[in-house]
């Protein structure tokens, strides 16, 4: 059963733009999918509706994202296969559990949990000390790339910056079709405009940030942790960022919080 010749559908549309985002032609997604170029075409155009399997299988040759194949599913009207549980709700509660725990036997160094569009979502407590406040329920992207005051508790604020756009690009560029990303690249790229671009990498394998807290400059190494492979849409698009001390210096403000482990 097909739609008008030439009429594209939902479906055909957007898996169009996303074979033209991989830079691959019909041929080639035909023949990893195990179909003909002439049924991809006729999926593009709608001619042709596709199965569900079919679906799952070009969201998986693809590489799109959990959330984007049932994104996929629904452009076919089809039922979602994967579920987006609350990261509080029930159905999470091992996961939530895990993650708890992580958080906590990261103390006293900072711990947080964002989403796919940098909203943080869990902290542990000495979070607010090194952010001056528990950052949950800000995105980290809008409150340090559109505040100048927080740009300016950044020692490193140019090398920081510029790494965070390019991690931005990186995440759009897997997601072209997420419309959030798309705003909040063009809000880091304005706020760079202007900012000295470094030109060689600095002596630092990681690009970290150095946070100015009163006198002294508490430098710390970021580390990123994620569950994979996952089966929930929520899981898929959590990351939980480690902040560690990078010297003495950061290692004895942490140590000083006070804050028990646990």
């Amino acid at each position: 059963m097909g739609s008008g010749a030439g009429t594209a559908s939902p479906f055909g549309t957007r898996l169009r733009r996303w074979r033209h985002h991989r830079g691959i032609s019909q041929l080639t997604l035909a023949g990893q999918v195990g179909s003909t170029p002439r049924h991809i075409s006729f999926l593009e155009t709608g001619r042709s509706r596709p199965s569900r399997q079919m679906v799952l299988r070009l969201g998986e040759v693809l590489d799109v994202s959990l959330h984007e194949r049932n994104e996929l599913l629904a452009a076919a009207g089809l039922p979602a296969a994967y579920p987006r549980a609350p990261v509080t709700g029930p159905e999470l509660a091992p996961y939530r559990t895990a993650i708890d725990r992580l958080l906590r036997a990261h103390q006293p160094y900072p711990g947080m949990v964002l989403d796919s569009h940098w909203n943080v979502l869990i902290t542990n407590p000495a979070c607010a000390d090194l952010f001056g406040g528990d950052p949950v329920g800000t995105n980290m992207v809008r409150r340090f790339l559109a505040n100048p005051a927080a740009a300016a508790a950044v020692a490193n604020w140019p090398e920081v910056a510029w790494a965070a756009l390019g991690r931005l690009r990186q995440q759009r560029d897997r997601v072209p079709l997420d419309q959030e990303l798309h705003e909040l690249v063009a809000l880091a790229e304005t706020a760079v405009a202007g900012l000295p671009r470094p030109a060689v990498p600095g002596s630092d394998p990681v690009v970290c940030p150095w946070f100015r807290i009163g006198d002294q400059v508490i430098r710390v190494i970021g580390m990123a942790a994620r569950f994979d492979p996952v089966a929930d849409v929520t899981l898929d698009e959590l990351r939980i960022e480690l902040f560690y001390p990078l010297d003495e210096t950061a290692e004895s403000f942490f140590r000083g919080l006070g804050t028990p482990a646990g």
